[in-house]
């Protein structure tokens, strides 16, 4: 049976709801998936913060200090049409596990 993960956002002033991460492989992996669609979801208003991440029934739990780095693609100011809402974006995400 295959692992299940879930990760929670944690240190914000509001409890986060805690979410079971489809497809992922490890802890680092749930945890990157969150960050990912949580920075996606808020625009990249909100670039640091902390993530918890358990599998369902252990007793193994890890917490990383995650930062994202936001990076603007070169080149395309000037092709984005005024119709076009949505600026692709890369992000690197940086994960530190807490001890």
């Amino acid at each position: 049976m295959a692992k299940q993960y879930w990760a929670q956002l944690i240190d914000f002033d509001e409890e986060m709801e805690s979410a079971c991460i489809s497809g992922a492989t490890d802890h680092e992996d749930a945890a990157e998936t969150l960050v990912a669609d949580f920075v996606g979801a808020m625009g990249g208003e909100i670039t640091q913060g902390a993530v918890r991440v358990w599998v369902q029934g252990g007793d193994v739990e890890k917490v990383y200090d995650w930062k994202v780095d936001l990076v603007m693609p070169e080149g395309d100011e000037g092709n984005a049409s005024a119709n076009d809402d949505e600026i692709e974006v890369e992000a690197e995400i940086e994960l530190i596990q807490r001890v």
